[in-house]
């Protein structure tokens, strides 16, 4: 009984450490959909109906993204036609305890619609630990900042 029993312990054993999770942590993939709007300077905090325009991502499993908006950069105006623009983004597990996961977004077209201080191309998004995206680019020059959920 005891040849019997010694493999079957190591055949379950074995078989529990080849599992592979199959519920990740998070999953870039899909819509991300603006969900509220914050301001340090101005201790604003708008969410829901309160937001008056739309934004979101698009992120797709080839490492491309896209962004779309009908606001106007720098204007309280809004499109009547939503703009797009098009890039790659890079997942890297983040460093920091408060965050899952850092994005690095390069756009590629219309570069109108880069949230950052004007500082090239690019947008540094984050992934925080409740799972929601966050923007906040143009914090760093007293701008606003923006929190996506999927």
């Amino acid at each position: 009984m005891k040849k019997l029993f010694i493999p079957f312990l190591f055949f379950v054993v074995l078989s529990s450490c080849q599992q592979v999770d199959k519920d990740p942590e998070i999953n870039i993939l899909g819509y991300w959909n603006l969900v509220e709007v914050t301001g340090s300077i101005s201790n604003l905090d708008y969410s829901g109906s309160e937001i008056d325009f739309s934004e979101k991502y698009i992120f797709n499993d080839d490492g491309s993204f896209i962004k779309i908006t009908n606001k106007i950069k720098g204007s309280g105006k809004l499109l009547t036609v939503p703009e797009q623009a098009l890039g790659l983004y890079e997942l890297i597990p983040s460093d920091n305890s408060a965050h899952l996961f850092e994005l690095i977004l390069t756009f590629e077209t219309n570069l109108d619609l880069v949230a950052n201080c004007g500082e090239g191309n690019q947008e540094f998004l984050y992934i925080n630990n409740s799972k929601n995206l966050t923007n906040f680019s143009w914090a760093a020059c007293d701008g606003l900042g923006f929190i996506y959920s999927k």
